[in-house]
């Protein structure tokens, strides 16, 4: 059987969601932050230097906030959040989605 290309790595990713510790940090606030991060500039078609430059930080920074690292000041993500034209952006809230969420506690 021939496997396609990326087919390991989307196992691999699938395996790791099934431990809680991994699930949870890939589905902490950091994480999706850093994940909204990547694919707008990668939509954009912009490096990590050009979206540093732009928003006034360093390209070790966007770097930290892509990997979802913790400890990036709310200053510096709106700015990046400015640069990349996600500041206008309006949370969608599930009324089932929390109230399931909040059931299972």
């Amino acid at each position: 059987m021939t496997k396609k290309l990326g087919q390991d790595f989307a196992e691999l990713k699938m395996a790791a969601r099934q431990i809680p510790e991994v699930a949870d940090y890939l589905n902490s606030f950091s994480v999706t932050i850093g994940n909204l991060v990547f694919a707008r500039r990668m939509q954009l078609g912009m490096s990590q230097k050009e979206l540093s430059d732009r928003a006034k930080t360093t390209q070790a920074t966007i770097s930290r906030v892509e990997a979802g690292h913790d400890g990036v000041k709310s200053g510096t993500l709106n700015d990046i959040f400015k640069e990349l034209g996600l500041s206008d952006i309006n949370p969608v809230y599930s009324e089932d989605a929390a109230t399931m969420e909040y059931a299972k506690k």
